[in-house]
């Protein structure tokens, strides 16, 4: 029996023996158990310490360090932060790493406008998040950038319902489930709130740009213990105004990305009202000039012709931040039923739009592959004006009249008859855009009583959210086709709204999932040992997971010119029963057993466990470690009826180039990849580990270092297409091949991409933390800390049997992420201010090499990302009746980040920094 298998049998045993060699148990007490650092014996009778439920057990307890690290943000670390969503608040621990999307930008194109956690840098599909210790449904969106799992969209839960954020650092499936391989997020929201409560926020930089409003409303009727309930609602609106990169082009080192990468210059020949070229059914043609002079920005065709071409700047229509409206609503009902029995209802809705937009579309005279959601592929050869088209300007050439168009060998092209001509053009009267709305409804009613010594708990809930996703500027290929027959569409000149709409149909993507789920879980005292009392901790689990995302009708026929499309539909039930045993064997030692059993109607049973322990080996030093397995359940999106379709260039087919040769079309395809389901998948697995030192070595001083790893195994992915293309043999049926016309292989012209269990990725690091408290007398309090993270190791294997890679350094994967801060408060007033550091990495992912622009300018300084280091000053003052204003200057030095060549036109990415500079946030609340 191998190691792993021994300590899931051990964790299972431990949980079904009974404690033995205990003395026999007295009545249960409402008092809970000491905690392993006894304070010093109190002169009189010690006052009942309320026991609550930390993230990581499912026991209460009073002490909220437990065998695994919990990082806890409460509502003055949130206020203080500055930060105006969820996604923003949460990449700023120093354990969020990349492998997050996030709402900022256009972000991914399956994706628009979702927010996700990465937790160890392992991937958002890696890390649960939890509302209130219960899941969220997934957000309804397939992605293939993020491996098409299930990712929660954090952004859909409004900041001002909540009370505080656990952030568990270590796996935990076998309390949670499927997903929480690297750690959980668990949100808590506010409860048992009595007041009235008005609170506004304002955020921007001091010229004016990143502005963001807030405002949030709370009231609270009712004292739960002594009038027997409560009623809390709140309302919270959010507005932040996008940004584009021409507002303010020089935040993110504007000057190196416009010498290098040509950003905010006119350099695309695709431009408005376009240039000529000869048309060669879909092959690249030869330059014939401009279409009309008409052109914004001309420059000479090159150093030695000074005929000038059209020119456009597509990277003027980035931005920085997208528009982003948020409404919510917050209700919860606790109702008091008497002999420690609650009643509770929550119901939580909001409403998320965001819109972002780019540079409207272009098209060449070349050839473009795509396909339909059958699967079959879909062309376009490329946009040719008809010779009797109104903007050909062969039209009306004869023998007579003949027409002369300029050439790229500094002459000119007689045409002495109409002629087809290739047209590069970019669609200037079709604005492109795309608005995202993200529907999320969650209602929670639950009761929590004491029976025969259990602390009960039930509940039952259903998550409903809903993505829909409207395009503008995309071109129908049907339409285009019509226009450009009847000639009714003028290229360069005003055309009706008929016209655009044909040329240029909305489209709508949907995507809605919900969880329905219905739970019991309990915890009692079942003894007492040398160290304290035995605690024992049951629960079971039902849930229906539901997911169904469509693309529009237009894309899924393969109307819509160049467009991906993502489909899944799918449901399943789950149902679990699960176990935790807590054993203080020893005085000052707590041991904690949990294991965990699963069956889901996809893919079958999964069995997960954990072991952990927390000793203090005096009252001044504790130490603590854990080991957990843990699994992640196929996606609904992976494993059912889905197809997720894209189209990229530059494929080689080995076998018809096995040398490359530019006259060979098959050294660089354009080709459509299909991501396909695997109803054969398995779950993905991991081990993680913790060992740490909790140590108190003087009054008002906490130093906490707590070393981790995490190995995962049978991750869910794809090869990619080069690589199904480079191993065709080893994938029948993966390489789509037209019939051959010349020979026993026909040209390539589709791969099919299935998920299997292929990837294995370990990484392994320290927390640390130190606080030290000050009194400071008559001058108030000071509290100085520090955080962070130092990775150890991280490497990925692509595949069982490939190389093993080192990825530590390299780019999103920075050794050191840490904060500091020195807090301070007296009476009234309070202040801090903080740091944060990002350690320098290479500009490069592992594996691959320096940006070829920057070597060829010689500009290798630039092919590794500095260190950036941010810091923040806050102060608030709550002098007034009722009144509390706060204010925080983020970014006080106004430092930019590093220039990141991965991304060249905003020039930054939101695992290594941002493009606000320096930027104020100014708050008030007023209580009555």
């Amino acid at each position: 029996m191998n190691v792993h298998l021994t300590l899931v049998a051990l964790a299972a045993a431990a949980v079904l023996t009974p404690v033995a060699a205990q003395t026999p148990a007295p009545a249960p007490s409402p008092t809970p158990a000491p905690a392993p650092k006894p304070a010093p014996p109190p002169a009189s009778e010690p006052a009942k310490l309320e026991k609550v439920e930390v993230t990581g057990t499912m026991i209460k307890r009073t002490n909220a360090e437990t065998a695994t690290p919990v990082s806890i943000l409460k509502r003055e670390d949130i206020v203080r932060s500055g930060a105006t969503t969820l996604d923003e608040l949460l990449r700023m621990d120093p354990a969020t790493g990349a492998g997050s999307l996030n709402d900022m930008s256009s972000g991914s194109g399956f994706s628009p406008g979702t927010a996700t956690i990465s937790l160890r840098g392992l991937g958002s599909a890696a890390t649960l998040v939890l509302i209130n210790g219960r899941r969220m449904a997934p957000a309804g969106v397939v992605d293939p950038n993020s491996g098409q799992s299930t990712v929660f969209n954090v952004n859909t839960i409004p900041m001002s319902a909540i009370e505080r954020i656990e952030i568990l650092k270590s796996g935990a499936s076998s309390l949670y489930g499927s997903d929480a391989l690297a750690g959980v997020v668990n949100v808590i929201l506010r409860s048992d709130y009595q007041g009235r409560l008005i609170e506004l926020n304002h955020k921007q930089r001091g010229d004016g740009l990143f502005k963001s409003h807030s405002v949030n409303l709370t009231a609270g009727f009712g004292d739960f213990h002594k009038r027997g309930y409560n009623l809390l609602a709140g309302v919270d609106l959010f507005i932040r105004d996008g940004v584009g990169i021409a507002e303010a082009p020089n935040l993110v080192q504007g000057e190196l990305l416009s010498t290098l990468y040509g950003r905010l210059q006119p350099s695309s020949t695709t431009s408005y009202p376009g240039n000529l070229y000869t048309y060669a059914n879909g092959a690249s043609g030869s330059w014939r000039g401009m279409l009309s002079p008409a052109c914004e920005t001309q420059a000479p065709y090159s150093a030695t012709l000074a005929t000038p071409r059209c020119l456009w700047d597509s990277t003027r229509f980035a931005q920085y931040t997208g528009d982003q409206r948020r409404g919510s609503v917050f209700l919860r009902g606790s109702l008091n039923l008497g002999a420690d029995t609650a009643l509770n209802a929550e119901l939580l809705g909001s409403r998320v739009t965001n819109a972002y937009t780019d540079s409207p579309t272009g098209r060449t005279e070349t050839l473009t592959v795509w396909g339909d959601a059958q699967g079959h592929t879909v062309q376009f050869k490329g946009l040719a004006l008809p010779a009797t088209h109104p903007d050909n300007p062969t039209r009306l050439a004869s023998t007579s009249n003949p027409v002369l168009l300029p050439n790229s060998s500094g002459g000119f092209t007689t045409y002495r008859a109409p002629m087809v001509l290739g047209l590069r053009y970019r669609f200037a009267d079709l604005p492109y855009d795309r608005e995202t709305q993200a529907d999320n409804l969650r209602g929670v009613l639950s009761l929590s009583t004491t029976w025969k010594g259990w602390d009960l708990d039930a509940g039952l809930m259903h998550h409903w959210q809903q993505n829909r996703t409207t395009l503008n500027g995309r071109l129908s290929l049907s339409g285009l086709n019509q226009v450009l027959a009847d000639g009714s569409y003028r290229f360069g000149g005003v055309n009706s709204p008929a016209v655009l709409a044909l040329l240029s149909p909305q489209i709508n993507d949907r995507g809605e999932s919900a969880t329905s789920s219905m739970d019991l879980r309990g915890s009692r005292e079942i003894g007492h040992l040398a160290g304290g009392t035995a605690m024992l901790g049951l629960g079971g689990e039902f849930r229906h997971e539901r997911f169904d995302v469509s693309a529009d009708p237009r894309t899924a026929a393969g109307d819509i010119i160049g467009r991906g499309i993502g489909e899944a539909t799918n449901a399943r039930n789950v149902a679990a029963a699960y176990a935790e045993l807590q054993l203080p064997l020893l005085k000052g030692l707590e041991t904690q057993t949990a294991v965990r059993a699963e069956r889901y109607t996809d893919f079958g049973r999964a069995l997960t466990a954990k072991l952990g322990f927390k000793y203090a080996l005096s009252r001044h030093l504790t130490v603590r470690g854990s080991w957990a397995d843990g699994f992640r359940a196929p996606s609904l999106s992976q494993n059912s009826k889905s197809a997720v379709f894209a189209f990229s260039s530059g494929y080689r087919d080995p076998k018809l180039c096995p040398v490359v040769a530019s006259t060979n079309p098959n050294c660089s395809m354009s080709l459509s990849t299909v991501s396909l389901a695997n109803p054969a998948l398995q779950p993905e697995k991991s081990d993680s580990f913790t060992l740490g030192l909790i140590f108190e070595p003087l009054r008002g001083t906490e130093i906490v270092l707590d070393a981790w790893a995490i190995e995962r195994r049978g991750e869910v992915d794809r090869l990619s297409a080069q690589e199904i293309l480079n191993r065709e043999d080893e994938f029948p049926g993966m390489v789509m091949r037209l019939p051959p016309t010349d020979g026993p292989l026909g040209s390539v012209y589709q791969v099919r991409r299935p998920y299997q269990n292929l990837a294995m990725s370990r990484t392994a690091g320290v927390d640390y933390e130190f606080a030290q408290r000050f009194s400071l007398d008559r001058f108030g309090r000071l509290r100085l800390s520090l955080r962070g993270t130092h990775l150890l190791e991280r490497e990925q294997q692509a595949q069982e049997g490939l190389p093993v890679v080192d990825t530590l350094g390299y780019y999103r994967v920075p050794r050191n992420k840490l904060g500091i801060s020195a807090s301070w408060s007296k009476g009234d007033w309070s202040a801090s201010l903080s740091g944060d550091y990002r350690s320098s990495m290479e500009s490069f992912s592992a594996g691959s090499s320096c940006d070829k622009t920057l070597t060829t300018a010689g500009r290798t300084d630039l092919c590794r990302m500095p260190a950036w280091t941010t810091a923040d000053l806050s102060l608030s003052y709550k002098g007034f009746r009722g009144l509390k204003l706060s204010g925080t200057v983020r970014n006080l030095a106004d430092k930019r980040p590093a220039l990141n060549p991965n991304e060249t036109e905003i020039g930054v990415g939101s695992s290594d920094g941002n493009a606000y500079g320096r930027y104020f946030s100014l708050s008030a609340s007023y209580e009555f």
